[in-house]
């Protein structure tokens, strides 16, 4: 026997009580039994008022969640106990408004649940909306109870009705995504290229669960100070709370995990990472930069010591200028993105028409390339021509094109064929001569990048190699200029660099060669001679015929020049053979250099490109030994020859396809050409993301991660292949000479499998809430997908935190910027919550999914963990005292 409360409605003098599975109602002065129900609408409550009868997250209730009724019925003459199993949707019972009661009543009456016996035909409901009575609903929904019982025997189980209950949820606005008002609602919304919506963020009201969530101390805004070029902190996902120190003690732990990869997994002792690309490092708290480059130093002794330093490269990914003051008034603990440089590129070779002009390659960067001949000054940084992301916005934009007027084409109407279709027009189009979406001058671009002094460069996968081909099985177009740049840039580049325009439309870098600062230097080394390069670039394809004069400096008078790269009607050629010049020519006496160039239009070559190299027999290496350059004692990554002397390579694509066999898994065909990559000049393997991503994840790529340290197994590997075979493939680099760094993702995790019900806000990227169609909300409980991690998680969660303290002290009293606290390693996180993120994308669940009381309270189920507030649930399923007002009404 058990009794329930009135759950505050008022029904004077009289109680309720279930007692041997029959309703009693009490004189409440008398105790005496006034009335006994076998059976009757009473057994829509629920079986019992906790977890074990009634679905909850948190101790709220979800109109998308089922609980178990005492009874059911068929005809409401006999009613059923109810077995454990037999669980009914609470929107059969429970609705948030009288509209919505009235569509829910029509929506089955339509999909087939009907009976004359009962008025459920289509004519009959046809008019019910909010205005209709109550009463006339209630009816109508009781009698729909039922016949969807009569279906369920029918059907034997609730499969048909979960269907249909999800499928008519998904038409009620505040039950589904529309309610979360997505920009892609909006009247001439246009899609955006980079795939997500960025303003579609929610962010989580701070209350007793953190003290922290500190939005947007990013770049030089560590303090909240500094506003003149922060960058937004919500991308895609969940955003990790940056901020919160137990985080950042979480982020030092894996960090120090991935370092040691091999090692702490039992793998090849050798495969261990060597630095981090640091995925988004304008979007988040900028400490977590601080301490990783703090670890990285307590680890690897870097400040003041090239060699360890080079030996363990970190860059960040990030398009705002700011972000290289922060890196020098830190001491460069990460190479700043030059991401000047690739939009100059863009702007001045890449486009179609209306190229900016040529002399912007000279200035527009973060390194002004006139004259450079300096050392240890310039901001340290690395730089590209393209990369995954400029790819996947390429190729997004093609769909768009191919598919246009649909809104949410980037979001849920995206689909994989619509990529395949773009791939092809892409490969269709970089062949051409007149081309539409891909990119002009790549070959240019490159040589250009290559050449470059005060950088290190990156080259992409993509540019080398077909993206949607089996790894690395078919080269690009581009394949042979930019390989014969990339090894011509380890046996010649180096020495300082002098850009000048030519004219309007042509330009010639100049690097003078080892130990050669300018045109009038004689050089200080064995290969000063021997060394050096020309680099004749033009966006001009009507440029005219005509002689130019190149000052390859007075180290290099009377010097045999060999055409590396010359430009001809057809395309590229890398002998001379059909180009305006001979395969050699001398410099005169001052060490001038004159070569014939003009203009044409090849798929390769939009103007003009020539690169001049010394003749030399045999190989030789120009690049220059750390242990040689001079250091400065408070800085850990400095601009010279020696940081010039590495080259990174990004060696994946977004687009890549699963493998077809474990012989073509991405770990294993790297390793088998680690010499390959050692002989083009590589130094620096920038690995993809090599974390279990989301199952659902459009590239299936470790970006989309759900567990951090899950890198793969045999059973089950990423795309990339298994955890052992990607140590392997790090160790085989190592082997050949190269360094690897994996890109660290700690902006967001996407994927959650676990909700939690967190108050939400509806904000734009910064945390700032705004309005879409004129609407808004904040405050609202909201079911969001918060927590997990994965197997990884929990066994590695925090597992080094002890051991970090003993070595490397520092790092947890070392106060952050922006908390004034420092990192927590007393609490580990084997399991993400809300507690650790700031806000998520929107996730498409609904708003207006947690149940409310008609006094506008949130219903509540208090017991175990969820003791917020006592149980107040719906009437129908959680209140005796109704049950009991509604027989005595009878």
């Amino acid at each position: 026997m058990y009794y329930f409360g009135s759950n505050g409605d008022a029904v004077t003098g009289f109680r309720g009580a279930i007692e041997n599975g029959k309703f009693n109602i009490y004189d409440m002065r008398t105790n005496k039994l006034l009335k006994t129900l076998d059976s009757g609408d009473w057994e829509n409550l629920a079986d019992s008022f906790d977890s074990s009868s009634i679905n909850n997250i948190d101790g709220y209730l979800s109109y998308a969640g089922w609980y178990r009724p005492y009874g059911t019925s068929q005809d409401g003459k006999t009613w059923h106990k109810t077995m454990v199993s037999d669980w009914r949707p609470l929107l059969m019972y429970v609705y948030p408004s009288k509209d919505v009661e009235a569509k829910y009543i029509k929506y089955f009456v339509n999909n087939g649940y009907t009976s004359t016996d009962y008025g459920l035909t289509k004519d009959n409901v046809a008019n019910l909306s909010q205005d209709t009575d109550s009463a006339t609903l209630n009816k109508y929904a009781r009698n729909l109870r039922f016949v969807i019982e009569k279906s369920i025997a029918t059907n034997k189980g609730t499969g048909k009705l979960a269907n249909d209950i999800n499928g008519f949820a998904a038409t009620v606005p505040e039950l589904s995504a529309s309610s979360e008002l997505s920009l892609q609602s909006m009247p001439n919304y246009k899609p955006d290229e980079n795939g997500t919506v960025d303003n579609d963020q929610v962010i989580f009201v701070n209350d007793a669960d953190s003290k922290y969530r500190l939005m947007n101390r990013t770049i030089n805004n560590q303090t909240g100070n500094d506003n003149s070029d922060k960058s937004p902190e919500l991308l895609v996902g969940n955003d990790i709370d940056n901020s919160n120190p137990v985080v950042q003690a979480e982020n030092l732990n894996w960090e120090y995990f991935l370092l040691n990869y091999g090692k702490l997994m039992g793998y090849n002792q050798d495969g261990n990472f060597d630095g981090f690309r640091i995925d988004a490092a304008d979007n988040i708290d900028a400490d977590v930069l601080d301490q990783m480059g703090q670890l990285m130093n307590d680890m690897y002794h870097m400040k003041g010591n090239p060699q360890n330093a080079n030996n363990h490269l970190s860059y960040n990914e990030g398009y705002h200028s700011g972000a290289a003051q922060m890196l020098n008034k830190k001491g460069n603990p990460q190479l700043y993105m030059d991401s000047g440089e690739f939009y100059t590129l863009e702007n001045v070779l890449g486009r179609a028409n209306n190229r900016d002009t040529i002399s912007d390659l000279v200035t527009n960067s973060i390194v002004n390339r006139q004259n450079d001949v300096t050392e240890n000054e310039a901001t340290p940084n690395w730089s590209f021509v393209t990369n995954h992301d400029q790819r996947k916005n390429l190729i997004n934009r093609l769909i768009i094109k191919d598919h246009p007027g649909i809104a949410y084409i980037m979001g849920s109407a995206y689909k994989a064929e619509y990529a395949n279709q773009a791939w092809q027009e892409f490969y269709a189009d970089q062949k051409k001569t007149d081309k539409q979406y891909a990119q002009y001058n790549v070959p240019a671009q490159y040589a250009i990048l290559l050449s470059n002094k005060d950088t290190v460069p990156q080259i992409y996968y993509g540019d080398l190699y077909n993206e949607t081909a089996q790894y690395m099985q078919e080269k690009s177009i581009y394949y042979d200029a930019i390989t014969t740049l990339m090894k011509a840039r380890k046996q010649f580049v180096s020495g300082g660099q002098t850009m000048t325009k030519l004219s309007d439309n042509l330009i010639a870098s100049v690097r003078y060669g080892k130990g050669v600062a300018n045109a009038n230097s004689e050089g200080t080394d064995s290969l000063s001679r021997t060394s050096g390069m020309a680099v004749i670039v033009g966006n001009n394809p009507q440029m005219a015929e005509q002689t130019i004069s190149i000052n390859m400096g007075r180290a290099h008078a009377n010097e045999q020049y060999r055409n590396l790269l010359d430009t001809t009607d057809n395309g590229l050629t890398y002998n001379a053979d059909g180009a305006k010049n001979p395969e050699t020519l001398t410099t005169d006496d001052n060490g001038i250099l004159k070569v014939t160039v003009k203009g044409y239009s090849n798929p390769y070559v939009s103007g003009y490109l020539g690169v001049w190299v010394p003749v030399v027999s045999g190989n030789q290496d120009v690049t220059t030994n750390a242990a040689t350059v001079s250091a400065d004692s408070n800085k850990i990554f400095e601009s010279n020859a020696a940081l010039d002397s590495h080259m990174i390579y990004q060696d994946f694509s977004l687009y890549q396809p699963e493998p077809t066999s474990t012989e073509n898994h991405a770990y294993n065909i790297i390793a088998q050409n680690a010499e390959l990559f050692n002989n083009l000049g590589i130094t620096d393997f920038w690995m993809a993301p090599a974390y279990t991503p989301f199952g659902m994840s459009r590239y299936n790529e470790g970006y989309s991660m759900t567990d951090r340290y899950n890198l793969g197994t045999n059973a089950n590997p990423t795309k990339y292949g298994s955890g052992e075979e990607l140590a392997n493939a790090i160790a085989a680099l190592h082997s050949a000479g190269l360094k690897v760094q994996e890109d660290i993702v700690m902006n967001q995790m996407i994927g959650f499998s676990g909700q939690e019900a967190v108050t939400v806000t509806r904000t734009n990227d910064r945390g700032m809430q705004i309005y879409v169609n004129g609407k808004t909300y904040a405050n609202q409980i909201y079911f969001a997908y918060t927590t997990g991690g994965g197997n990884g998680q929990e066994t590695y969660g925090g597992k080094y935190l002890s051991e970090l303290q003993s070595k490397y002290p520092d790092l947890f009293t070392t106060r952050a910027i922006s908390t004034g606290v420092a990192p927590d390693p007393t609490t580990h996180i084997t399991k993400w919550s809300a507690k650790y993120e700031n806000g998520t994308s929107l996730q498409n669940i609904g708003i207006g999914l947690a149940v409310k009381l008609p006094n506008g309270d949130y219903a509540y189920l208090d017991g175990g963990n969820n003791d917020k507030f006592k149980t107040t649930l719906p009437e129908q399923m959680g209140s005796i005292a109704y049950h009991v007002q509604q027989e005595l009404k009878n």
